[in-house]
C-alpha cells in the first residue's frame, strides 16, 4: 500500500511552502488509496513548541487534510538509539571533534583551492591519545554517517525522471549534534523505514540530502522509498515565504483574513501545471486532476492576491444555507437568503457581510449630496425604480455616474456596491423615502 508522510516541525506557523508539499502528499495517497502519515518532527526541542504543533494541526484541519496515522518524534528516541548503536556495530557511523570555528576555516580553504567543501574525514586517522585528549579538553563530539563514496546513487524522480549523485561529491552527513540530540536527516529516515513510508515528495532543495539518505536507507532498512521533487516556490509580491509570525503567507493568519480554503487548495495545487485554478473545484475534483507528471521544472511563483480573487469567485458561489452559520458567527443573527444573494458578489470574504449588514439594517454614516439633487429624487419618488431613474435623467440632465453616485451615496453611504436597483428593491420604497430624507436634514 502507498504510503506518504508530511513531517512539518513545530518551529513556527505553517505557511504555504510547506503546506504546498502536504496537499501534493495528499492527493498523492489520495489518487493512489493510499495511507497519510502526520509525523510531528520536534528533535529540536529548544525552538519546538507545543503552541506551534497544536496550530499545525489547526490548520491542516481547516484545510481539510486528515491523516491516517500520527506521531511525534520526540516520543520515538529510543528507536533511534537503537538505530544508532547498530550503525556503530556496522561501522556506518563515526564520532568527530571538530568545533564549529575549525570546519568553517576547512570549507574556506576548500573553496580557495578550487575544491568542492566536502568533509575530509580526517578525524579517522586520530589516534587514541589525540582522541583521549580531546575529551580532556572537554570537546563535544558529534556523529557523522559514512557514506559509501565509492558509489553513485541514482534513483528514478516521480517528477524529474532519473537522477545520479556520486557520494564523493557530498559531505558525510552529521546525525547527531554535540548536544547529544539526533538530526532530521537521521530521525527523518528511521521513521520512513520503520513506519513504511513508500513514497516521499518534497521540495526541489532536498535533492542532494536524497542522495545521501538512499545510502542510509538502504544501510537501515536494505531498501528505500521513491522520492518526487517538485520545484520550489517563491512569492511573487516579495513576501517572505516563512514561518514569520506577521507573514501573510502563513495559514493561520490567511484563515483569519477570512480566506477559503479552497481558494488556497486551487492556487498551490496547479502551480507549475497546465491546470487553471477553477472556484468550483473541490479536493475530489482536485484529486482527479492530480499528477506529477509533466509539472514544470522551474521554479513556480505564488501570488496571495491570486487567493484573494478565487475567494471572492468562491463566496459569490455560496449559497445563504452554505453560510448561514457562518453569519451567525459573526453576528448577523436576522440575516435573509434575500441578503446573501444582494450582497455576496461585493465581497471578498465572509467578515465583509457585517459592513454590509450595517449598511442596510441600521443607520448609515451621511455625506450630504446636492440638496436641489436630492429634493428631485424625493419629489419623483415611485415604486418603480426604473420609472424614477427615468424622471431624474430628464429633468435633471444628469446620467451616468453624475447620476447614479449620488444616489448610491444616499441609499448606502458607500462609494460602490451591490446594482442599485437591487438595493431600491430589498429597501423597498419606504425605506428609500427615509434614507433620502436623512439626507436632506443633514
Amino acid at each position: 500500500m502507498v504510503k506518504v508522510r508530511f513531517a512539518p516541525s513545530p518551529t513556527g506557523k505553517l505557511h504555504v511552502g510547506n503546506v504546498r508539499i502536504a496537499m501534493l502528499n495528499y492527493l498523492f495517497s489520495q489518487t493512489m488509496n493510499g495511507k497519510f502519515v502526520l509525523r510531528i518532527d520536534d528533535t529540536d526541542q529548544v525552538r519546538s513548541t507545543k503552541e506551534s504543533e497544536e496550530l499545525i494541526i489547526e490548520d491542516l484541519k481547516w484545510l481539510g487534510i486528515s491523516w491516517d496515522e500520527f506521531y511525534r518524534q520526540s516520543e520515538r528516541i529510543d528507536l533511534y538509539n537503537q538505530t544508532m548503536e547498530k550503525l556503530k556495530k556496522e561501522g556506518r557511523v563515526y564520532e568527530c571533534f571538530e568545533t564549529k570555528d575549525e570546519l568553517s576555516l576547512k570549507r574556506k580553504v576548500q573553496v580557495s583551492q578550487g575544491l568542492p567543501p566536502v568533509y575530509d574525514r580526517e578525524v579517522l586517522r586520530l589516534t587514541d591519545a589525540q582522541i583521549e585528549a580531546y575529551r580532556k579538553e572537554g570537546r563535544a563530539s558529534y556523529w557523522r554517517f559514512k557514506l559509501n563514496q565509492d558509489e553513485v546513487v541514482s534513483w528514478n524522480d516521480l517528477v524529474h525522471g532519473e537522477i545520479s549523485i556520486p557520494l564523493n561529491s557530498i559531505s558525510d552527513p552529521i546525525l547527531i549534534r554535540p548536544d547529544g540530540s539526533y538530526m532530521y536527516t537521521f530521525a527523518s529516515v528511521v521513521d520512513d523505514s520503520l513506519m513504511g513510508i513508500t513514497h516521499i515528495i518534497r521540495g526541489d532543495d532536498h535533492i542532494t540530502n536524497t542522495a545521501a539518505q538512499i545510502d542510509m536507507f538502504r544501510a537501515i532498512n536494505g531498501s528505500n522509498p521513491e522520492f518526487g521533487h517538485v520545484p520550489l516556490m517563491t512569492s511573487a509580491n516579495g513576501e517572505d515565504v516563512s514561518k514569520r509570525t506577521a507573514s501573510p503567507l502563513s495559514i493561520v493568519n490567511m484563515r483569519n483574513a477570512g480566506v477559503e480554503p479552497m481558494a488556497i487548495w486551487d492556487v498551490l495545487t496547479t502551480l507549475g501545471t497546465a491546470h487553471n485554478p477553477d472556484q468550483h473545484d473541490t479536493i475530489e475534483t482536485l484529486k482527479q486532476k492530480f499528477s506529477l507528471n509533466n509539472r514544470s521544472l522551474s521554479v513556480v511563483k505564488f501570488n496571495i492576491d491570486e487567493v484573494y480573487s478565487f475567494t471572492k469567485k468562491i463566496i459569490a458561489d455560496k449559497s445563504f444555507d452554505e453560510v448561514k452559520d457562518k453569519l451567525i458567527e459573526i453576528g448577523i443573527t436576522h440575516a435573509t437568503a434575500e441578503f446573501w444573494d444582494l450582497i455576496k458578489g461585493n465581497i471578498s470574504k465572509i467578515d465583509e457581510a457585517v459592513e454590509w449588514y450595517n449598511v442596510f439594517y441600521n443607520d448609515i454614516s451621511i455625506e450630504k449630496q446636492d440638496v436641489t439633487f436630492v429634493q428631485m429624487t424625493l419629489d419623483n419618488l415611485t415604486n418603480d425604480f426604473d420609472a424614477w431613474i427615468k424622471v431624474l435623467k430628464e429633468k435633471s440632465g444628469r446620467k451616468g455616474f453624475e447620476l447614479f453616485h449620488p444616489i448610491r451615496m444616499i441609499l448606502t453611504g458607500k462609494q460602490s456596491g451591490p446594482e442599485l436597483k437591487k438595493i431600491f428593491n430589498f429597501f423597498g420604497v419606504e425605506k428609500v423615502r427615509a434614507r433620502i430624507f436623512a439626507n436632506l436634514e443633514v
